[in-house]
Protein backbone atom coordinates (compact mmCIF):
# COMPACT_ATOMS: atom_id res chain seq x y z
CA UNK A 1 0.00 0.00 0.00
CA UNK A 2 1.17 3.45 -1.22
CA UNK A 3 1.38 6.28 1.23
CA UNK A 4 -1.31 8.24 -0.22
CA UNK A 5 -3.18 5.02 0.01
CA UNK A 6 -2.48 4.49 3.68
CA UNK A 7 -3.35 8.45 4.37
CA UNK A 8 -6.50 7.59 3.41
CA UNK A 9 -7.33 4.93 5.02
CA UNK A 10 -6.58 6.20 8.34
CA UNK A 11 -8.37 9.49 7.45
CA UNK A 12 -11.43 6.81 7.26
CA UNK A 13 -10.42 5.17 10.57
CA UNK A 14 -10.08 8.12 12.16
CA UNK A 15 -12.81 10.50 11.08
CA UNK A 16 -16.64 10.55 12.76
CA UNK A 17 -18.30 8.77 11.34
CA UNK A 18 -15.46 5.94 11.16
CA UNK A 19 -15.48 4.26 7.84
CA UNK A 20 -13.13 1.81 5.44
CA UNK A 21 -12.51 2.86 1.89
CA UNK A 22 -14.51 0.72 -0.07
CA UNK A 23 -11.64 0.24 -2.33
CA UNK A 24 -9.58 -1.17 0.35
CA UNK A 25 -11.52 -4.42 -0.12
CA UNK A 26 -10.04 -5.25 -3.07
CA UNK A 27 -6.76 -7.05 -2.78
CA UNK A 28 -6.69 -10.29 -4.17
CA UNK A 29 -9.28 -12.14 -1.95
CA UNK A 30 -11.59 -9.22 -1.85
CA UNK A 31 -11.75 -9.15 -5.70
CA UNK A 32 -12.47 -12.96 -6.13
CA UNK A 33 -15.57 -12.31 -3.23
CA UNK A 34 -16.83 -9.45 -5.37
CA UNK A 35 -16.51 -11.68 -8.91
CA UNK A 36 -18.84 -14.21 -6.48
CA UNK A 37 -21.23 -11.62 -5.65
CA UNK A 38 -22.34 -10.95 -9.04
CA UNK A 39 -22.18 -14.63 -10.14
CA UNK A 40 -23.29 -17.01 -7.37
CA UNK A 41 -25.67 -13.97 -5.58
CA UNK A 42 -29.40 -15.21 -7.44
CA UNK A 43 -30.29 -12.01 -6.01
CA UNK A 44 -27.98 -9.67 -7.72
CA UNK A 45 -29.48 -7.94 -11.01
CA UNK A 46 -26.85 -5.95 -12.16
CA UNK A 47 -24.23 -8.36 -13.69
CA UNK A 48 -27.23 -10.01 -15.56
CA UNK A 49 -28.93 -6.85 -16.82
CA UNK A 50 -25.13 -5.54 -18.13
CA UNK A 51 -24.41 -8.85 -19.75
CA UNK A 52 -28.53 -8.49 -21.43
CA UNK A 53 -27.31 -5.05 -22.94
CA UNK A 54 -23.90 -6.09 -24.13
CA UNK A 55 -25.43 -9.03 -25.82
CA UNK A 56 -28.31 -7.48 -27.75
CA UNK A 57 -26.39 -3.46 -28.03
CA UNK A 58 -22.34 -3.70 -28.34
CA UNK A 59 -22.34 -3.15 -32.09
CA UNK A 60 -23.83 0.42 -30.98
CA UNK A 61 -22.35 0.64 -28.06
CA UNK A 62 -18.91 0.52 -29.85
CA UNK A 63 -18.80 3.82 -32.02
CA UNK A 64 -18.09 3.17 -35.81
CA UNK A 65 -14.69 5.34 -36.91
CA UNK A 66 -12.72 5.26 -39.93
CA UNK A 67 -9.54 4.51 -37.83
CA UNK A 68 -8.37 2.08 -35.00
CA UNK A 69 -8.98 2.17 -31.10
CA UNK A 70 -7.46 1.52 -28.42
CA UNK A 71 -9.38 -0.24 -25.49
CA UNK A 72 -8.65 1.18 -21.73
CA UNK A 73 -10.56 -0.71 -18.93
CA UNK A 74 -10.80 0.78 -15.27
CA UNK A 75 -11.84 -1.72 -12.48
CA UNK A 76 -10.81 -4.63 -14.45
CA UNK A 77 -11.58 -7.15 -12.36
CA UNK A 78 -12.12 -10.33 -14.42
CA UNK A 79 -12.52 -9.19 -17.95
CA UNK A 80 -15.84 -10.86 -17.91
CA UNK A 81 -18.24 -7.44 -19.76
CA UNK A 82 -14.84 -6.73 -21.31
CA UNK A 83 -14.73 -9.12 -23.40
CA UNK A 84 -17.82 -8.45 -25.38
CA UNK A 85 -15.53 -5.62 -26.58
CA UNK A 86 -12.66 -7.01 -27.10
CA UNK A 87 -14.29 -9.62 -29.43
CA UNK A 88 -16.37 -6.98 -31.13
CA UNK A 89 -13.42 -4.46 -31.71
CA UNK A 90 -11.24 -7.43 -33.20
CA UNK A 91 -13.76 -7.56 -35.44
CA UNK A 92 -13.04 -4.68 -36.90
CA UNK A 93 -9.29 -4.47 -36.57
CA UNK A 94 -6.62 -6.41 -37.00
CA UNK A 95 -4.82 -5.39 -33.72
CA UNK A 96 -6.04 -3.86 -30.39
CA UNK A 97 -3.95 -2.31 -27.62
CA UNK A 98 -5.78 -3.19 -24.44
CA UNK A 99 -5.08 -1.43 -21.10
CA UNK A 100 -6.41 -3.09 -18.25
CA UNK A 101 -5.94 -1.35 -14.81
CA UNK A 102 -6.71 -2.37 -11.73
CA UNK A 103 -5.76 -2.09 -8.01
CA UNK A 104 -4.85 -5.37 -7.48
CA UNK A 105 -1.81 -6.44 -8.75
CA UNK A 106 -2.15 -10.22 -8.29
CA UNK A 107 -5.91 -10.35 -9.34
CA UNK A 108 -4.77 -8.24 -12.40
CA UNK A 109 -1.87 -10.25 -13.22
CA UNK A 110 -3.86 -13.51 -13.12
CA UNK A 111 -6.53 -11.84 -15.31
CA UNK A 112 -4.04 -10.88 -17.93
CA UNK A 113 -2.49 -14.10 -18.36
CA UNK A 114 -5.79 -15.73 -18.95
CA UNK A 115 -6.89 -12.71 -21.38
CA UNK A 116 -3.27 -13.51 -23.33
CA UNK A 117 -3.97 -17.08 -23.98
CA UNK A 118 -7.58 -16.83 -24.75
CA UNK A 119 -6.99 -13.66 -27.57
CA UNK A 120 -2.91 -14.12 -28.78
CA UNK A 121 -0.63 -12.34 -30.53
CA UNK A 122 -4.03 -10.03 -32.16
CA UNK A 123 -4.05 -8.18 -28.32
CA UNK A 124 -1.13 -5.91 -27.24
CA UNK A 125 -1.93 -5.75 -23.35
CA UNK A 126 -0.27 -3.47 -21.60
CA UNK A 127 -1.82 -3.86 -17.63
CA UNK A 128 -1.65 -0.52 -15.05
CA UNK A 129 -1.60 -1.80 -11.71
CA UNK A 130 -2.83 1.00 -9.44
CA UNK A 131 -5.38 3.31 -8.28
CA UNK A 132 -7.54 5.59 -10.35
CA UNK A 133 -5.71 8.80 -9.98
CA UNK A 134 -1.85 6.94 -10.28
CA UNK A 135 -3.10 4.71 -13.07
CA UNK A 136 -4.80 7.61 -14.97
CA UNK A 137 -1.45 9.64 -14.76
CA UNK A 138 0.44 5.92 -15.85
CA UNK A 139 -2.19 5.87 -18.78
CA UNK A 140 -1.32 9.82 -20.66
CA UNK A 141 1.19 8.04 -22.43
CA UNK A 142 -1.64 5.62 -24.57
CA UNK A 143 -1.58 8.30 -27.82
CA UNK A 144 -4.43 7.88 -30.36
CA UNK A 145 -8.19 7.61 -30.49
CA UNK A 146 -9.43 5.60 -27.23
CA UNK A 147 -12.58 3.47 -25.72
CA UNK A 148 -12.47 4.04 -22.17
CA UNK A 149 -14.82 1.32 -20.43
CA UNK A 150 -15.55 1.69 -16.48
CA UNK A 151 -17.98 -0.89 -15.44
CA UNK A 152 -20.72 -0.05 -12.27
CA UNK A 153 -17.69 0.95 -9.86
CA UNK A 154 -18.86 5.14 -10.47
CA UNK A 155 -21.20 3.97 -8.65
CA UNK A 156 -19.05 3.12 -5.60
CA UNK A 157 -17.87 6.62 -4.83
CA UNK A 158 -19.46 9.64 -3.33
CA UNK A 159 -21.06 12.11 -5.46
CA UNK A 160 -18.10 14.73 -5.53
CA UNK A 161 -15.67 11.68 -6.31
CA UNK A 162 -17.76 10.89 -9.16
CA UNK A 163 -17.90 14.63 -10.58
CA UNK A 164 -14.04 14.18 -9.70
CA UNK A 165 -13.21 10.61 -11.17
CA UNK A 166 -15.28 11.62 -14.64
CA UNK A 167 -13.48 15.32 -14.89
CA UNK A 168 -9.93 12.90 -14.45
CA UNK A 169 -10.91 10.49 -17.25
CA UNK A 170 -11.86 13.08 -19.27
CA UNK A 171 -8.88 14.19 -19.09
CA UNK A 172 -7.16 11.49 -21.06
CA UNK A 173 -9.81 12.55 -23.97
CA UNK A 174 -9.77 13.72 -27.30
CA UNK A 175 -12.54 14.58 -29.77
CA UNK A 176 -11.46 10.98 -31.25
CA UNK A 177 -12.26 9.12 -28.00
CA UNK A 178 -15.21 7.89 -25.89
CA UNK A 179 -16.19 6.81 -22.49
CA UNK A 180 -18.50 4.35 -22.19
CA UNK A 181 -19.39 3.43 -18.45
CA UNK A 182 -22.35 1.91 -16.25
CA UNK A 183 -24.88 2.60 -14.31
CA UNK A 184 -27.10 1.12 -11.64
CA UNK A 185 -30.80 2.43 -12.54
CA UNK A 186 -32.95 0.31 -10.30
CA UNK A 187 -35.59 2.30 -7.74
CA UNK A 188 -37.21 -0.63 -6.09
CA UNK A 189 -36.22 -0.39 -2.86
CA UNK A 190 -37.28 -4.61 -1.91
CA UNK A 191 -34.82 -5.73 -5.37
CA UNK A 192 -31.85 -3.45 -3.96
CA UNK A 193 -32.00 -4.77 -0.47
CA UNK A 194 -32.26 -8.65 -1.94
CA UNK A 195 -29.25 -7.75 -3.97
CA UNK A 196 -27.06 -6.26 -1.74
CA UNK A 197 -27.86 -8.22 1.51
CA UNK A 198 -28.53 -11.53 0.70
CA UNK A 199 -29.38 -14.21 2.69
CA UNK A 200 -26.24 -15.99 1.89
CA UNK A 201 -24.57 -13.76 2.88
CA UNK A 202 -22.18 -13.21 0.27
CA UNK A 203 -22.37 -9.47 -0.39
CA UNK A 204 -21.67 -9.27 3.78
CA UNK A 205 -18.31 -11.43 3.45
CA UNK A 206 -17.35 -8.72 0.54
CA UNK A 207 -17.91 -5.99 2.55
CA UNK A 208 -16.12 -6.96 6.10
CA UNK A 209 -13.02 -8.25 3.54
CA UNK A 210 -11.73 -4.34 4.49
CA UNK A 211 -11.72 -5.23 8.49
CA UNK A 212 -10.10 -8.97 7.28
CA UNK A 213 -7.93 -7.69 5.43
CA UNK A 214 -6.52 -4.76 8.45
CA UNK A 215 -6.48 -7.85 10.83
CA UNK A 216 -4.25 -9.85 8.59
CA UNK A 217 -2.13 -6.70 7.00
CA UNK A 218 -1.55 -4.37 9.55
CA UNK A 219 -2.08 -6.85 12.59
CA UNK A 220 -5.23 -5.84 14.38
CA UNK A 221 -7.42 -7.89 16.20
CA UNK A 222 -11.09 -6.47 15.28
CA UNK A 223 -13.59 -8.99 16.32
CA UNK A 224 -16.74 -9.20 13.55
CA UNK A 225 -18.71 -11.21 16.42
CA UNK A 226 -19.23 -7.87 18.58
CA UNK A 227 -20.69 -6.00 16.06
CA UNK A 228 -23.45 -6.25 13.76
CA UNK A 229 -23.81 -6.18 10.01
CA UNK A 230 -26.83 -4.07 8.57
CA UNK A 231 -27.37 -2.47 5.63
CA UNK A 232 -30.18 -0.03 4.27
CA UNK A 233 -31.06 2.12 0.90
CA UNK A 234 -31.48 5.53 1.08
CA UNK A 235 -33.77 7.05 -1.64
CA UNK A 236 -32.96 10.28 -2.90
CA UNK A 237 -35.04 11.62 -6.52
CA UNK A 238 -33.31 15.29 -6.60
CA UNK A 239 -31.63 16.45 -9.54
CA UNK A 240 -28.34 16.64 -8.16
CA UNK A 241 -27.55 13.78 -5.77
CA UNK A 242 -28.69 9.80 -6.14
CA UNK A 243 -30.06 7.08 -4.17
CA UNK A 244 -27.80 4.71 -2.38
CA UNK A 245 -27.52 1.64 -0.22
CA UNK A 246 -25.45 1.70 3.17
CA UNK A 247 -23.51 -1.29 4.93
CA UNK A 248 -22.10 -0.74 8.37
CA UNK A 249 -20.72 -2.63 11.34
CA UNK A 250 -22.42 -1.63 14.41
CA UNK A 251 -20.74 -2.52 18.31
CA UNK A 252 -22.54 -4.51 20.34
CA UNK A 253 -20.78 -3.13 23.53
CA UNK A 254 -18.19 -0.71 24.10
CA UNK A 255 -14.88 -1.72 21.87
CA UNK A 256 -11.28 -0.56 21.51
CA UNK A 257 -8.65 -2.18 19.39
CA UNK A 258 -5.11 -1.43 18.31
CA UNK A 259 -4.18 -1.18 15.02
CA UNK A 260 0.13 -1.66 14.87
CA UNK A 261 0.48 -1.69 11.14
CA UNK A 262 -0.65 1.75 11.22
CA UNK A 263 0.58 2.92 14.48
CA UNK A 264 -3.17 3.75 15.67
CA UNK A 265 -5.89 3.21 18.31
CA UNK A 266 -9.71 3.27 17.58
CA UNK A 267 -12.80 3.14 20.12
CA UNK A 268 -16.13 2.45 19.63
CA UNK A 269 -19.36 3.10 21.58
CA UNK A 270 -21.80 0.82 22.10
CA UNK A 271 -24.17 1.47 19.16
CA UNK A 272 -21.30 3.56 17.02
CA UNK A 273 -21.38 2.16 13.43
CA UNK A 274 -17.85 1.21 11.32
CA UNK A 275 -19.09 2.19 7.48
CA UNK A 276 -17.83 -0.27 4.94
CA UNK A 277 -17.26 2.72 2.54
CA UNK A 278 -17.16 6.36 1.64
CA UNK A 279 -19.28 8.76 1.91
CA UNK A 280 -23.04 9.06 2.47
CA UNK A 281 -23.43 5.26 0.88
CA UNK A 282 -22.12 3.06 -2.24
CA UNK A 283 -24.06 1.18 -4.91
CA UNK A 284 -25.65 4.40 -6.11
CA UNK A 285 -28.83 3.98 -8.02
CA UNK A 286 -29.94 7.19 -10.34
CA UNK A 287 -32.41 8.46 -12.37
CA UNK A 288 -31.65 9.46 -16.10
CA UNK A 289 -31.77 13.00 -15.30
CA UNK A 290 -29.20 12.51 -11.97
CA UNK A 291 -27.28 10.96 -14.99
CA UNK A 292 -27.29 13.90 -17.46
CA UNK A 293 -26.47 16.34 -14.57
CA UNK A 294 -23.49 14.20 -13.41
CA UNK A 295 -21.66 14.25 -16.52
CA UNK A 296 -22.64 17.51 -17.51
CA UNK A 297 -20.48 19.02 -14.12
CA UNK A 298 -17.71 17.04 -15.13
CA UNK A 299 -17.90 18.77 -18.32
CA UNK A 300 -19.32 15.73 -20.67
CA UNK A 301 -21.65 14.95 -23.35
CA UNK A 302 -23.99 12.27 -22.45
CA UNK A 303 -24.14 10.63 -26.43
CA UNK A 304 -26.10 7.48 -26.32
CA UNK A 305 -27.61 5.41 -23.94
CA UNK A 306 -28.90 1.62 -23.89
CA UNK A 307 -30.84 0.36 -21.04
CA UNK A 308 -32.10 -3.32 -20.35
CA UNK A 309 -35.83 -4.39 -20.45
CA UNK A 310 -35.82 -4.97 -16.68
CA UNK A 311 -34.26 -1.71 -16.36
CA UNK A 312 -31.56 -2.26 -13.85
CA UNK A 313 -28.65 -1.05 -15.60
CA UNK A 314 -27.79 1.60 -18.03
CA UNK A 315 -25.06 1.88 -20.36
CA UNK A 316 -24.11 5.40 -21.07
CA UNK A 317 -21.56 6.61 -23.75
CA UNK A 318 -19.75 10.21 -23.37
CA UNK A 319 -18.02 12.28 -25.77
CA UNK A 320 -15.82 15.33 -24.16
CA UNK A 321 -18.11 18.58 -24.03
Amino acid sequence: MDDESRQLLLKGLTSYPKYIPTWYNYDELGSELEDKCTINNTGYYLRRSQIAILETSIKEIIPSAPYDFSLIDLGSGSCSKTRYFLDEMLLRQKRLTFYPLDISEEFLMKTVQQISNEYGDRLSLSPVAANYENGIEKLRSANGPKIIVWFGSIINLSYDDQVAKLKLISSLMTDRCHLVFSVDITQDKKAVLKAYNDEAGLEMKFFQNGIIRLNNEEHSHIRLDKFQYKADFIEDSSPEHMSYFRAYMQAKEHLFYSIPGLNIDIEFEKGENLYLHEGAGVSCKYTKEQIWNLTARAGLLLTDTWTDENQHAMFCRCKVA
